[in-house]
Parts: structure tokens; C-alpha cells; sequence
């Protein structure tokens, strides 16, 4: 091209002198004005000519630009027709809210979990008196059984939270449940849920070992949320088979604070409102009695949905049982050698019955934790409790499709 532009650059002049020379002695014209005339003749055709070919290279340009243009709206075009028919299919299926408020929450909580995870965890060894986790609390990120007999993994921290991150992402966390008894009669009535989380070999990481490493990463937040979805998740299976099941779930303060997932969550449970009779979420004490704005806001989020509640970690028996019910509770859980300590022996701090005369009028009923053996069972049989949890009556167990 650039080689064709200088021979056109002489050749165009070159024949406009040819063309011009023999007119310009019948004109009078002395020689330079020949001269000039000449070249900006020479000079007007050679614009000319340009000009045409600029316009013909510009036309194949938009002859290109418009044949381009097609093919992408075609693609275009076929691509939303892809998506429509993928929202079309998700739309038929008969969990297609759950696929989609599911697909939002998880994809909220594994980019928290990304943005948080760090390269080079330094856990702080004062964390794990600090985070340590109650026996038998349901907690879906401190959940341990007391007397457990699983024994602690010798691996170091940073392989501890490489494990729980990689669990986390590929749904390697186990549902164990634990029964809760109807007293006297010892029937199942009702299961505490438990979450654990397992490594590609099949072993438990138990939390006393992943909290104090979580704790001193900024990851704790992020795995109760993790936990707590991944408890609901396997809940809503399991009662599928069994739909009367009834399953405790512990909500954490960080989880029930946390705003961005709780909307998400919020959303989530309003696609699964159907598990309302199945399903009590177990707040701390401390959490209610001294609540914050965004925890009596997502209490209220989740009463309005239909679901109930139940006080868990209690460590006091002052309680305002009417503003409780009114709340949404329906169930205090309470240690067994709490309550022994405060209703047995001579001078007993709690009126038993006076007590559960209270828990009566407000259509709530006492759960007595932490029972281990048939001794303690009878001296809490004459206070006449309602339902009893612990090791007696068995200890939490990886299951699907817990016995009747």
C-alpha cells in the first residue's frame, strides 16, 4: 500500500502536465503561471483520487464492521436463548427457589471464605481456652459431645485450616444428631444437631483443634455461617423420609449478627418454611438478654417466617419467661447440675413448681441437659421435667435417617 501511494504521489502530476502542456501556449500564460497552474491541477486530481480511495477503503471497513456486528447478535441472540431455557428448566424443577436462594448463599459465603482466608495462618494458643466449646451445645462451628473419645489429628495448624477451607468448598461436613427423650418414657422426641467437619480421608477435625486456628485467622464468622447452612441443608433431607422429625439447630451470635449473610439466609428459609414444624433454632442466653439491634431484627425476621425458638447456654433461671414466649421461644435447655444445684437440697434456690407452673402459662417447656447416668436421671425424675438430653440416652452420631 505505502509503495502504491508514492508512485501515485508523482504518476497523478505526471499526467496532468501530459494532458495540460499542449493547451498552455494558446493561452498566453507565461511560464511560471504554466508552472503553477500545472502542479495545483496536478495536486487537485491527486486529492481527488485519494479522496475516492479513503472512501472505498472506509466502505469495506463498514462492510466489515456490519458483517461483525451481525455475528455478535447472533451469538448474542442464541445466548439468551440458552439462559432463557436454563431459567426455564431451573424454574420447572420443584426446588427451584431452593436451588436459587441455595446457589446465593453459598456463593456469598465462599467468597467470604475467600476474601478472609489468609496465606499463612499464626494461631495464638490462649484461643482455645478462649473458644472452647460447651458440651453438647448444637453449636454448628463449636459443636463436641462431651467425653468425646475422638481422638485430636497430629497435624500442625496450617494443615488444620487447609482441611476445614477444602471441606467447607467440597460439602465434606457430616450431620451428627443426638436424641432428646421425652421423661419419663424415654421416647425420642426430638434431635440436636451437630455439624462436623471431615478431611478427604474420612477423618473428624474437631473443633477444640480448628477453632483456636479459625479463631486466630478471622475465619470463625465465616464457618458458623458455612455450618449453620450446611446443618439446614441436611435437615431439609432428612426429613424427607421422616417428615415428623424435629431438629435443633444453634444459630451463633457472629451468624446472627452477620447482616450481609443473614439476608441471604433469611431468603433461604423463606424458601424452606415448609421445615417450620421441624425445626427450633437455639439461641445463647447471652445473645437475648443483652441483645443487639441487628439480633432483635433477624429474631423478628425469623418469627415472622413461623420458625420457633430455644434457649440454650443458660445461666441464670431470672428469666422473663412472657417476654420470652412472646420472642418466639418455646424451650429452655438447662444443666443438669444447674437445676440439681438450685431445686435440690435443703434450702433449694428454685421452687420447682412454681417454675414449671410459669413455663406452663407460657406454653414452654424445660429441657434438662448434660444427663449421664442413671443416678442422676432419678434425682431429676422428681421434679418433674419434661425432656432430658445426654449420653444416657445417646450420644451424637453421624446419621441420615435417624431411628424413631
Amino acid at each position: 500500500m505505502r509503495h502504491v501511494l508514492i508512485v501515485s504521489f508523482y504518476l497523478f502530476p505526471a499526467i496532468a502536465i501530459a494532458v495540460l502542456a499542449p493547451v498552455i501556449p494558446f493561452i498566453g500564460m507565461p511560464g511560471w503561471g504554466a508552472g503553477l497552474l500545472l502542479l495545483t491541477v496536478a495536486s487537485l486530481v491527486h486529492m481527488g483520487m485519494s479522496v475516492k480511495a479513503s472512501r472505498e477503503s472506509s466502505e469495506r471497513q463498514l462492510e466489515v464492521l456490519a458483517h461483525e456486528l451481525a455475528v455478535t447478535r447472533h451469538d448474542l441472540d442464541a445466548a439468551r436463548e440458552e439462559v432463557s431455557a436454563i431459567r426455564e428448566t431451573i424454574e420447572a424443577m420443584p426446588d427451584s427457589g431452593h436451588v436459587v436462594s441455595e446457589l446465593k448463599v453459598l456463593q456469598g459465603l465462599l467468597g467470604q471464605l475467600s476474601a478472609k482466608a489468609p496465606d499463612k495462618p499464626k494461631p495464638k494458643p490462649a484461643a482455645a481456652a478462649k473458644q472452647k466449646p460447651k458440651e453438647d451445645t448444637g453449636l454448628p462451628a463449636v459443636a463436641a459431645a462431651s467425653g468425646a473419645s475422638e481422638p485430636l489429628l497430629l497435624i500442625d495448624d496450617d494443615e488444620v485450616l487447609t482441611i476445614v477451607e477444602q471441606a467447607l468448598r467440597e460439602d465434606r461436613v457430616d450431620l451428627y444428631l443426638q436424641p432428646i427423650v421425652s421423661l419419663p418414657q424415654r421416647k425420642r422426641k426430638f434431635y440436636e444437631c451437630f455439624s462436623r467437619i471431615v478431611d478427604d480421608r474420612g477423618r473428624v477435625i474437631m473443633p477444640e483443634q480448628y477453632i483456636p486456628v479459625a479463631e486466630s485467622a478471622g475465619l470463625v464468622a465465616v464457618i458458623d455461617n458455612m455450618l449453620l447452612f450446611r446443618c439446614i441443608q441436611l435437615v431439609r433431607r432428612a426429613v424427607r423420609g421422616q417428615p415428623g422429625l424435629a431438629f435443633f439447630c444453634n444459630i451463633s451470635d457472629s451468624s446472627l449478627t452477620d447482616v450481609d449473610f443473614f439476608t441471604d439466609f433469611i431468603e433461604f428459609l423463606a424458601d424452606n418454611q415448609k421445615l417450620t414444624p421441624n425445626l427450633f433454632f437455639e439461641f445463647e442466653q447471652e445473645a437475648i438478654v443483652n441483645p443487639t439491634y441487628e439480633t432483635q431484627v433477624n429474631l423478628q425476621r425469623l418469627q415472622d417466617l413461623g420458625f420457633h425458638f430455644s434457649l440454650d447456654q443458660v445461666r441464670t433461671l431470672d428469666l422473663d419467661l412472657p417476654h420470652l414466649a412472646d420472642l418466639g421461644f418455646k424451650y429452655i435447655k438447662v444443666g443438669a447440675h444447674m437445676l440439681h444445684e438450685l431445686a435440690r437440697g435443703d434450702d433449694p434456690q428454685l421452687d420447682m413448681g412454681r417454675f414449671k407452673g410459669a413455663l406452663d402459662r407460657c406454653a414452654m417447656d424445660l429441657i434438662v441437659e448434660k444427663i449421664e447416668s442413671e443416678d442422676m436421671l432419678r434425682d431429676l425424675l422428681d421434679l418433674k421435667i419434661d425432656f432430658g438430653q445426654g449420653y444416657l440416652f445417646g450420644e451424637p452420631r453421624p446419621t441420615t435417617a435417624p431411628a424413631k
